[in-house]
Formats: C-alpha cells, structure tokens, sequence
C-alpha cells in the first residue's frame, strides 16, 4: 500500500529539511504552504517522478484543511505549520488561529482514514525549570500565547490518540539553527555579522539551551513519523550549553572571535536562564539521530550562510 503524507509548512525551516529523508523511505510527499516553492524545491518537484508535489493552501481559511486533505488522501500527516515569524511568533494573533486550524486538519485527516498523526510542539509548553526537561515529569505551564495555543493542539491530539485509536506523537522542538533560517534569528545574525567583518552585539550570553540543527530536528521528526512511538517526545539533542559558547564557537569557525561583543545588550527580562531538554527518550529510541556534534554542524552552518554573501 502507497504511504502518502501530507507535510503542512512544507518550504518552511524545518519542513524543507524532511523531503529528503521521507522520500528515501518510500513515502509519496504532499508539501503544504501558503507560499509558492523555492526555485531548488521546485526543482525537486520536476525531477520526483510525482513522489513529490507541492500544494498552496492558508489553512486559516476555514475550508481549507477539508478541501487540502480530500486532494491529496494521505495516510500519514506530519504538522509542522504555524506562525513563526521571528520576533512576531510568541505573541502573535495568530496563535489561537492556528490552534483551531491545527484542529480542522486533524478532524479533516481522520475523517479522510488518516490513521498516523506527528506534530510540532515547544518546549514554552514547559513550565520554567532549573534543570533539563523530561517529557515524564516536567510540568506543563506555558506563559506565551505561542506555548498556551500549541499546548491547546496538544490536547486535541491526545484526544485524538486516547478516545479515537488515532497514532499520534507530539515532537517539542527546543532550539534551532541551520540553513534558511530566518536571517535576524542570533545564529544566522552572528554568523552574518562576523563574515561580513562587523561586530557582534550580543547578551552576556549566560543563559543555558539545548541547541541542535534544523537538520538533525527534520530527521528526528521524520524517524517519529516512521514509527509507532507514541505520545510526547522531546525532540532536541539533549546536550547543554551556554549561548556565549554558541557565539565563541562561530567567532572561532570564522577566525574572528574578537568580533564577539558579549555583554553588550542586556538580557530581555523574561528570558528563561535554563531551558534544556532530556532527550533520552528521542536517544534511546533512535540512537542513530544527531550523529556530529554542535561545532560541526555550526561549521556547515556558517559555509551555507557563507555560500550565500555576495561575491566581492
């Protein structure tokens, strides 16, 4: 039987980063955004051989998610669609529309014979802790539109799961980095800076996070999708650090650490000091995912970026 999933946020951060890997487990891929493809995607497309479509759609528009799903038949729904416009996303209007959105396209999947639903979460679902955050025992508390609206999503597909027999898993993503992220977001804005010979005003950088790339996130959602775990996943790789060593590791990658000004900008007042993740659960289930430490992946993150500049 052909295993068809539906990819909402399609061209997105995380969402572009899944087309590869599901393509090489045999799924047929529908991509769902409310923008045209990317010139290299589209590309892709014209070459899939039909395992690759792509269909724009606003899934805020009320008949939408009805009409996307009787489209495309999937069997398989992986829901990466949501605001995330850089400095706009934790308060934004649109959280509450994407909670009901969110809501429509999962009705709409299981009306349609859907039967595996895997969905992108936060870790501001969390309520604030000193330590890492397990999935088992750490409270749920958001303080953000952003966290309350997705952890509302969170509990229709509980729902779903437990009175419906819908496979469901539920992937918080903690923090990213990697290609097309949004350019003012820190690691593209460092990594900008510092190639471009300018100074980089930062915070003293003391806050602790789990960061991972967008690349070992996609392939993590992809290997969730493919499996029958169930319930709530921290999907993050489980290693802390500070954003100061962030920050002094893309000044040594680019051999211009003198060009890391920590200190300069104040900390926002509700920046969490601590917000890691134990990901022991995403590890022990699939303990080939994150195969190359933070420095590596930085280091191809800065060639992609550098890719990019202008030549002089």
């Amino acid at each position: 039987m052909s295993r068809r999933v539906l990819v909402t946020g399609g061209c997105g951060f995380i969402g572009r980063q899944t087309v590869a890997p599901l393509l090489d487990r045999g799924f047929e891929v529908c991509l769902a955004g409310r923008s045209p493809l990317p010139a290299d995607m589209a590309a892709r497309v014209g070459t899939s051989g039909g395992r690759l479509s792509h269909h724009m759609v606003d899934l805020l528009d009320r008949d939408a998610a009805a009409l996307l799903v009787e489209r495309v038949n999937p069997t398989h729904l992986l829901h990466l669609a949501w605001d995330t416009r850089h400095g706009v996303f934790w308060t934004s209007a649109e959280n509450d529309l994407w909670a009901d959105a969110s809501r429509r396209l999962l009705e709409a999947f299981m009306r349609g014979g859907g039967g595996r639903c895997v969905a992108a979460g936060t870790c501001v679902e969390y309520a604030p802790s000193d330590g890492p955050l397990s999935e088992a025992t750490a409270a749920l508390r958001p303080t953000t539109p952003y966290g309350m609206a997705k952890l509302a999503f969170r509990a229709a597909l509980v729902e779903a799961s437990n009175q419906r027999g819908l496979s469901a898993a539920w992937g918080r993503v903690f923090h990213l980095f990697g290609p097309h992220e949004q350019p003012a977001r820190l690691v593209p804005a460092a990594i900008l800076s510092l190639l471009e010979g300018r100074s980089f005003a930062a915070t003293a950088g003391r806050q602790i996070r789990d960061y991972s790339s967008v690349v070992d996130v996609a392939a993590a959602f992809v290997e969730i999708l493919d499996s029958d775990l169930a319930g709530d996943v921290n999907v993050a790789s489980g290693s802390a650090t500070t954003v100061a060593d962030v920050l002094r590791t893309i000044g040594e990658i680019i051999g211009r650490p003198e060009l890391v000004a920590l200190g300069r900008v104040p900390a926002p007042p509700h920046d969490l000091p601590v917000l890691t993740a134990n990901a022991s659960m995403l590890r022990s289930r699939f303990p080939q995912l994150f195969p190359v430490g933070l420095r590596t992946r930085l280091c191809e993150t800065v060639e992609w970026w550098r890719s990019r500049l202008p030549v002089a």
